[in-house]
């Protein structure tokens, strides 16, 4: 599943639209504000259930020697 795909949480949506809403207004400091937020949320890790799926870590063969 791509990140585009992923449910967004409340505190994710509400940092979005109030960087939205600074830029819409031209307001840099909510921009600035809004932008700390979203990194921090994204940085932090999720408390959710583990996604399906995903990259295992690859297994290499053992080596045989001769």
């Amino acid at each position: 599943m791509s990140r585009a795909e992923k449910e967004l949480s409340p505190e994710h949506v509400r940092a979005l639209i109030k960087q939205a809403i600074g830029i819409i207004n031209g307001d840099a400091r909510l921009v600035a504000e809004a932008t700390a937020e979203i990194a921090e949320i994204r940085n932090t890790p999720s408390t959710g259930k583990p996604g399906r799926g995903g990259h295992r870590p690859r297994i290499r063969p053992p080596t045989r020697k001769a």
